[in-house]
């Protein structure tokens, strides 16, 4: 006789069946997940996605499949400014969603996207409430953030948008950032993160969340974040501390890298070459010198890595240059090198004995290990295969090949050896009359200058010229009498490596802003395509104040008060068609660059 047989699992089965097929109408297998609001024709929205862009958004797509999507951030009122974007189909299969970027803080934001499905085009009018902005507090800051003032804008520059690099430390950096000087390298710099982003009414439209991306108390996460460019796929690239961070502008962090094991103390520059590799300002760890002395070095070397992190290439600008050479640091101004600001400083210009008795580290002074050359920008040159460095301790330029040769300085004649006399640039007028200069290069009948302690040297490729700010502290290799007749500049210059000859062809700053925008450290300029434009941004004006505090002037109550001045011009115009200034509202908390952010590019 055959017994009829049933094992445990298949009770199981039979019971739990039921079970379902008689669960209550209202259960749902869910559980937590959200649903999008009555009426929504996609899914829910997810606030700051990836936890670093408090000022994104994501309108999740709920099975839908969609293409040809375009989102409108709606101005907040008539003042305002509307952002408008395009989305590709595989960025919103990669998102999982429509990305929503220049949500305004603190408001109930109004946005749309329209979108086909199923050969149909459609649309929505969505809502959302943002948090209000938190870039950090310090206990010197007066206001949650930088204002925003926007002095005139042209109608075809309305629709720009303005990343800003902001710095200053918060306080919290004491356990592992002490700032001892006799602590030899440069990891004493740290503080909060300020980027964000400005829209052409001045309102804040974008923000990096500095308690996700930034730890004081630990060496890896500590550290400025500095030198953002944006990448050839339409991220951002940037330097902190120990380590280079690359993330989309929805907020994804694509990746974080240690520097390679025998470089410290990245800053100033992270830049991504039209090889593809990423090229960074950093230092060199445990540097043993000629002499037998091991230090570690600051803001002397050059690196190149792939986007995995290894390394592929360095340049060591000991070895390349001279760290003896003192002309250039004997003019500076000691109140402030860099973001060393002292303001009890200002006024007094270095000596000799100054430069030879600093202690190693982070302080201007001449030999490896001191921070006698201060290179704070890189580009990469694919014609030749060569690298270009600002030198603000230098007041030089320098393109540097593949084989560690330099192939032109420019820069005063002034305290350069024989060995570098047939590098050095001479300047031309527009006919290409060679100019009679000074070797510590005041140029006669001619408006031509050079460059003292300049922030960013870019190569132009659609001009065939170079960009440089020209910040001007220790100009023509001296201190002025008068403290107020120092002044900085955005310079273009085209170099005709053939003849070793140099040719000004445009500036501005010098008699249209004079000492207001005299900026002693930081600022950048650099050529924008789309618009055949320039951007200047003379990021540290007013850091000394109306009387700028040099001997018995009295600084006023403005004294370190950072009134950044960011201007765009039409190619070859000194009128700008943007001008917009900014004020820290923070305590010798300097501007560090700015930049064109296009969002068509960066959601493609």
């Amino acid at each position: 006789m055959r017994y009829a047989t049933f094992t445990l699992a298949a009770l199981l089965c039979s019971f739990i069946g039921t079970t379902i097929i008689t669960a209550p109408a209202h259960a749902d297998v869910n559980g937590m997940k959200p649903f999008p609001v009555e009426g929504a024709p996609l899914g829910y929205i997810i606030h700051n996605p990836y936890e670093n862009a408090p000022l994104t958004a994501l309108v999740t797509l709920n099975g839908h499949n969609i293409s040809d999507v375009s989102v409108t951030v709606h101005a907040k009122d008539e003042t305002g400014v509307d952002i408008n974007y395009s989305v590709s189909d595989m960025r919103v299969m990669s998102e999982g969603g429509v990305p929503i970027f220049g949500l305004y803080p603190a408001l109930l934001n109004k946005f749309t996207i329209k979108w086909t499905q199923d050969g149909k085009q459609q649309s929505h009018d969505y809502q959302m409430l943002t948090p209000d902005v938190d870039m950090g507090f310090s206990e010197s800051q007066w206001a949650k953030a930088p204002k925003v003032e926007v002095e005139y804008v042209a109608d075809d520059f309305k629709d720009r948008l303005y990343f800003v690099n902001w710095t200053n430390p918060d306080g919290k950096s004491s356990p592992l950032m002490h700032n001892n000087v006799s602590a030899p390298g440069a990891f004493s710099w740290d503080g909060k993160p300020g980027f964000f982003i400005i829209d052409t009414s001045g309102d804040i439209r974008w923000y990096m969340n500095p308690y996700t991306t930034h730890n004081s108390k630990a060496y890896d996460t500590a550290g400025y974040a500095m030198g953002m460019n944006v990448t050839q796929d339409g991220n951002m690239v940037w330097v902190q501390g120990q380590t280079w961070k690359k993330m989309s502008l929805m907020g994804r962090m694509i990746s974080e890298h240690n520097l390679p094991g025998n470089f410290i103390d990245a800053s100033h520059e992270g830049i991504e070459g039209a090889n593809g590799n990423i090229f960074i300002r950093a230092a060199a760890k445990d540097y043993r010198r000629s002499d037998g002395r091991v230090v570690n070095t600051v803001r002397d070397q050059i690196i190149e890595v792939d986007t995995t992190g290894k390394l592929v290439d360095y340049w060591d600008l000991n070895t390349i240059l001279d760290p003896f050479r003192d002309a250039a640091l004997l003019s500076l101004d000691a109140g402030a090198v860099c973001l060393n600001i002292d303001i009890d400083q200002a006024g007094h210009q270095v000596t000799v004995e100054d430069l030879q008795s600093a202690p190693y580290g982070d302080i201007h002074g001449v030999e490896t290990g001191r921070n006698w050359v201060h290179a704070n920008s890189v580009d990469y040159d694919p014609a030749d295969d060569s690298i270009i460095v600002s030198s603000r301790h230098q007041s030089a330029i320098f393109k540097i090949g593949r084989d560690k040769q330099i192939k032109w300085i420019l820069s005063p004649r002034e305290g350069w050896s024989a060995a570098f006399q047939d590098k050095l640039l001479r300047p031309v007028d527009a006919g290409g009359k060679l100019l009679e200069c000074s070797d510590k290069g005041l140029c006669l009948d001619t408006d031509f200058d050079f460059t003292y302690t300049p922030h960013t040297a870019y190569k132009v490729p659609q001009k065939g010229t170079y960009t440089v700010f020209d910040n001007g502290d220790g100009r023509f290799l001296a201190q002025p009498m008068f403290p107020m007749d120092k002044y900085s500049r955005a310079v273009e210059y085209k170099i005709d490596e053939q003849n070793m000859t140099i040719e000004q062809v445009w500036h501005y700053g010098k008699d249209e802003l004079g000492y207001e925008g005299y900026s002693p450290v930081t600022s950048i300029v650099k050529y924008q395509q789309d618009k055949d434009s320039m951007l200047s941004y003379f990021a540290s004006a007013g850091l000394f104040g109306i009387g700028g505090g040099y001997g018995n002037l009295k600084m006023d109550e403005t004294t370190g008060v950072v009134k950044s001045i960011l201007v765009e011009h039409r190619y070859g115009e000194n009128k700008p068609a943007v001008k917009i200034n900014i004020d820290s509202h923070d305590l010798y908390a300097t501007g560090y660059r700015a930049q064109v952010i296009l969002p068509e590019k960066m959601l493609k």
